[in-house]
């Protein structure tokens, strides 16, 4: 495991140590390890959601609009 040295305001240092003193983690690298999983995973949904609005903000294209309406009718079909 590789190791950093990290500079922390007097609050941050607080927050961290509080953090730890209610036994959410037993130290402060436990803790520090955790939030930096915390915000890949907010970046990864980021990408994810930014990934869903791109796919479905498209206009659809004209096989794909055939498709769908092929879909639809067959669907119809099925339900009559």
């Amino acid at each position: 495991m590789s190791q950093i040295a990290v500079r922390l305001t007097e609050s941050e240092l607080k927050m961290l140590d509080s953090t730890v003193d209610e036994g959410s983690f037993r130290t402060r690298a436990e803790a520090v390890r955790a939030g930096i999983r915390l915000l890949g995973s907010a970046a990864r949904e980021k990408r994810i959601a930014a990934s869903y609005h791109d796919a479905y903000a498209e206009p659809l294209g004209e096989d794909e609009t055939q498709m769908l309406d092929a879909a639809a009718a067959l669907a119809g079909d099925a339900l009559t």
